[in-house]
């Protein structure tokens, strides 16, 4: 019997050389033995890993970049109907992104989408292969206003499915557009954690939704007066409330709510700075977690 073994003769390059070693009977059996035990112990471990309840794999699925966790719907049956059915998407401009030999597939810091008609086919062909409802969705990219009515779609799309915790987080600072929140998102009772970030906020003068936001962050957001406390005033449930750098924002009163977290709300962390802003936020008795952060240009007082 001649078996043929590849081994890296080198300590120079990475090239693998096919050795023939004649093998007596003996040998013969122990390697037989050795294969027969390491197919056993293959078929133990895949027959583990596919007996875990369904919730446990998807908690594994989760932890793929999205392109790596979507291929496991070809690998069997048992494995086709668990990454549609993930609770939550968490999409960045790596997600669909042409795979690059040379940048490390677990890294997820790609800045910019590279081929935005692909990259866009991509999450819509994810989005449409849904068994079940996503319940959080998370995304930071810089199309968001370039790629405009497929966003809506998207949200639209979401929010009337039920979505839970809703992040949208736009990526492109250096042009004077912002991405301007679509009305589905304010027309949707089901979210209970919301999260903006760099986008405009016209808040409709009568929209029916929001009322289960729990918590609410807004991040470099651009919205007038009217228009904040219109939004926060509809957040019945809210207990968190944070507010960074928005821009617009000239007369807001801010009532100090009943309840708070004394870490979030320390007398280290009361600054008065600057001196044009006069906040005032009503309808915050349940608040507690406050956190609010304004340029030195601006000054906060409470009441």
């Amino acid at each position: 019997m001649e078996v043929m073994i590849c081994v890296n003769t080198s300590t120079y390059d990475h090239e693998y050389h096919p050795i023939a070693l004649e093998l007596n009977f003996w040998d013969k059996q122990l390697l037989a033995e050795c294969v027969k035990h390491h197919q056993q112990q293959q078929e133990v471990d895949e027959d583990f890993i596919n007996s875990l309840p369904d919730d446990i794999l998807r908690i594994i699925l989760s932890k793929l970049p999205i392109r790596d966790a979507a291929v496991t719907t070809a690998v069997s049956k048992r494995w086709a109907p668990l990454f549609p059915t993930l609770p939550s998407l968490d999409i960045h401009p790596a997600s669909f992104n042409p795979v690059n030999p040379e940048i490390d597939s677990d890294n997820d810091d790609e800045s910019n989408v590279e081929d935005v008609n692909g990259w866009v086919e991509a999450l819509f062909s994810v989005l449409y292969s849904r068994r079940a409802p996503v319940q959080k969705f998370e995304i930071g990219v810089e199309i968001l206003d370039y790629c405009g009515g497929d966003f809506y779609e998207v949200f639209d799309d979401l929010c009337a499915a039920g979505v839970q915790q809703l992040a949208i987080r736009n990526y492109k600072y250096y042009d004077d557009v912002i991405y301007e929140i679509p009305w589905p998102v304010f027309s949707c009772n089901t979210i209970v954690k919301l999260e903006m970030v760099n986008c405009v906020l016209d808040v409709p003068s009568k929209f029916t939704g929001l009322r289960a936001v729990k918590s609410l962050e807004l991040i470099d957001v651009t919205v007038a007066d009217n228009h904040l406390r219109r939004l926060i005033s509809r957040c019945k449930a809210i207990e968190k409330l944070v507010i960074t750098d928005c821009k617009k924002i000239k007369n807001i009163v801010i009532r100090a709510p009943n309840e708070y977290s004394e870490d979030e709300y320390s007398e280290n962390e009361k600054t008065f700075e600057g001196t044009n802003l006069m906040a005032f936020l009503n309808g915050l008795r349940g608040v507690k977690n406050l956190r609010l952060h304004f340029s030195n240009v601006y000054r906060m007082v409470f009441f």
